[in-house]
């Protein structure tokens, strides 16, 4: 009886001590649960969210103009359940985290008269914008009762609340000192135009504001802005840095040297009759000798025009032609095929 009594009591001590390992072993790992659930947490949460790089593109807001984006980084939003669809760029809008764009007179033209003013009965008609020697100049048709010709030079100055005010440091109506002339008569910018009905801009006193991410067509860009300037012919925005920015260059990096790309990661991303999940999708330029000219109605034909390669892990790079070089490369197909 000695021996059995004695082999039970020794394999109820090794299971005793196999359980105290066990438990050393899970009060360890419970011990280190707190940051490696956060990392696979913050891992995890990256791959549902879908971000975007943007370097050196030139952005069309229609087929003429274009928002020079140096750089824009951010999330990609939609509506709740929806996917982001490249064809259509109203499907999304992006919350930036950081990035500096620019636009030329002709870009802010486009704005003004297709987005702001672009309503029956508007007070401002046949706008035309140029940026001269550190200021923002508007030339064009003001109503009130009559048409009157009009220029006015204003530096933008930011404001708290994001918009640009625009006061007029000189005033021409009719040929003639404005300012002089509506102060005069006992008048101001706002008993001369009626901007009620206008988008992204308003007038107060004989000041324009403007709300420039109001009126930038889609995809909507979100964020808030550190600093407005003028730099030669254009407009410079440079967005404030937040800190989900911090997520470039650790989960979202492009591929080292590209220069002149768009890239989405992580979330779910539809282009055409395909829909990438844990996406992976960088838009490079066939010419880097100049920006990426990109334009999101025609991205498809641009993409038919260059090339696309996939990945071993599954990732998509495209290579892009310029949307203003594409009847060139359609002659240059056509012609090496004869």
């Amino acid at each position: 009886m000695r021996r059995p009594l004695t082999l039970l009591l020794t394999t109820l001590g090794a299971l005793a001590l196999a359980w105290q390992h066990t438990a050393l072993a899970r009060a360890a790992i419970h011990r280190d649960a707190p940051s490696t659930t956060g990392r696979a947490a913050t891992r995890a949460g990256s791959d549902t969210v879908l971000w975007m790089e943007m370097r050196n593109v030139d952005l069309h807001i229609n087929r003429k103009n274009a928002m020079r984006v140096r750089s824009l980084r951010g999330q990609v939003l939609t509506k709740p359940g929806a996917v982001a669809w490249l064809d259509d760029p109203a499907s999304f809008r992006i919350r930036a985290t950081s990035g500096v764009v620019a636009l030329d007179g002709d870009a802010i033209t486009s704005l003004l008269n297709e987005v702001a003013f672009n309503y029956p009965g508007a007070p401002i008609t046949n706008l035309r914008v140029t940026i001269e020697n550190g200021s923002v100049v508007q030339r064009g048709t003001l109503h009130k009762g009559v048409a009157l010709p009009f220029q006015m030079w204003s530096v933008p100055v930011l404001q708290p609340d994001g918009r640009l005010r625009l006061h007029p440091d000189r005033l021409k109506i009719l040929g003639v000192n404005g300012l002089a002339l509506m102060h005069a008569l006992g008048l101001h910018m706002d008993r001369m135009m009626d901007l009620g009905k206008a988008h992204g801009a308003s007038v107060q006193g004989d000041d324009i504001y403007l709300d420039p991410l109001q009126i930038i067509p889609p995809p909507v860009v979100e964020g808030k802005l550190a600093a407005v300037r003028v730099e030669g012919a254009f407009l410079v925005q440079e967005f404030a840095r937040t800190p989900d920015d911090s997520i470039f260059g650790t989960f979202v990096v492009a591929d080292s040297g590209s220069r002149n790309f768009v890239y989405f990661r992580g979330g779910s991303l539809r282009f055409g009759r395909l829909t990438m999940t844990d996406t992976d999708l960088l838009i490079h330029d066939v010419d880097e000798r100049d920006p990426l000219d990109l334009y999101f109605a025609e991205y498809n034909r641009q993409l038919v025009a260059g090339h696309t390669g996939n990945l071993p892990n599954l990732g998509l790079r495209t290579w892009m032609v310029d949307y203003g070089k594409l009847e060139t490369v359609s002659l240059e197909k056509t012609f090496s095929r004869r």
